[in-house]
């Protein structure tokens, strides 16, 4: 009974403990509001009040709705790419992050640093943000491919006009993909405030230079196909420290090193004539659905 009663008191302890809200930065007010630090896959400039520790999850359904129906509810009823990710500020403008995608097992080790806050006289975010993501899966050698390093680099700029509207870009520099090497890319974002505490969002990533293959049936060989522009869109709900968000999109890939190189999914092969290629990538504009949640805590509670 004593046993018991001590892990009743620890749980209550526990919860107490993380329940407290967070003084959460969610949005610079009569500037950005309700823009905070983070759009659907992409960082924004902002970085959350010192002492805020934040946990998210993002969920993508892997089938997409071309491929399935209303007996599997679109997608819905099938597997899924999750990401689970933790923040912590322990400074006022710097942010350290880990987060980690199911796909090829992907850890992304980040850092944030805000450099500049909008004010009503220049409405205007920057931030850097750099790191490291790290392959662990044991699978990969069966995909021809390796576990790797790579490190990444961004440059988050921002842009809100009254204080409904934000213009937002990462240009982005990622040292190796899992398929690519020194890829660069500029994603772009919009938010569009409806609310208090509703926004809608879209998030759009040129798409890949590589010469991504496909196996062609008909004649026994690879062939070239297009690669498409990613993208992807979320109407967001904040309530009380809490931020959930219903997505579609066609790209399911979560990480920086599997988003900019415009190739999530695709593996090494090599061709009737000796050749590596890339075979995959995102060259369909199948549609994904999937959700975001994201809870803010003070830490240590106040």
């Amino acid at each position: 009974m004593l046993h018991r009663g001590l892990r009743a008191a620890g749980v209550v302890v526990v919860f107490s403990f993380f329940a407290n809200p967070a003084a959460a930065q969610e949005g610079v007010k009569d500037v950005a509001t309700d823009v905070g630090n983070r759009f659907i896959n992409t960082n924004t400039p902002f970085t959350n009040d010192p002492g805020t520790f934040e946990a998210i999850i993002t969920h993508r359904f892997d089938t997409a709705v071309i491929d399935s129906g209303g007996s599997s509810l679109w997608g819905l009823d099938g597997s899924a790419q999750i990401g689970l990710g933790i923040e912590y500020a322990p400074i006022r403008n710097v942010a350290v992050q880990i987060y980690r995608a199911r796909n090829y097992a992907d850890y992304e080790f980040a850092a944030k640093v805000t450099l500049l806050w909008p004010k009503k006289e220049l409405p205007i975010g920057v931030a850097v943000r750099g790191g490291l993501n790290w392959l662990t899966a044991t699978y990969l050698p069966s995909l021809g491919l390796e576990k790797q390093v790579s490190g990444f680099g961004q440059l988050l700029v921002s842009g809100t006009l009254f204080d409904r509207v934000t213009i937002a870009a990462a240009p982005s520099y990622v040292q190796r993909t899992p398929v690519q090497t020194d890829v660069w890319n500029v994603p772009v974002i919009a938010q569009v405030r409806i609310t208090k505490t509703i926004a809608l969002m879209g998030e759009f990533i040129p798409k890949s230079k590589a010469d991504l293959k496909a196996f062609d049936p008909a004649s026994g060989a690879y062939v070239s196909v297009k690669p498409v522009y990613q993208w992807a869109v979320m109407i967001e709900k904040a309530v009380y420290h809490h931020r959930f968000g219903l997505f579609i999109g066609n790209t399911v890939a979560s990480t920086v090193d599997q988003m900019m190189g415009g190739d999530y999914g695709a593996v090494l092969a090599t061709d009737h004539n000796g050749n590596h290629i890339i075979v995959g990538g995102v060259t369909d504009k199948n549609i994904h659905f999937g959700f975001n949640i994201v809870r803010s805590f003070d830490f240590p509670p106040h």
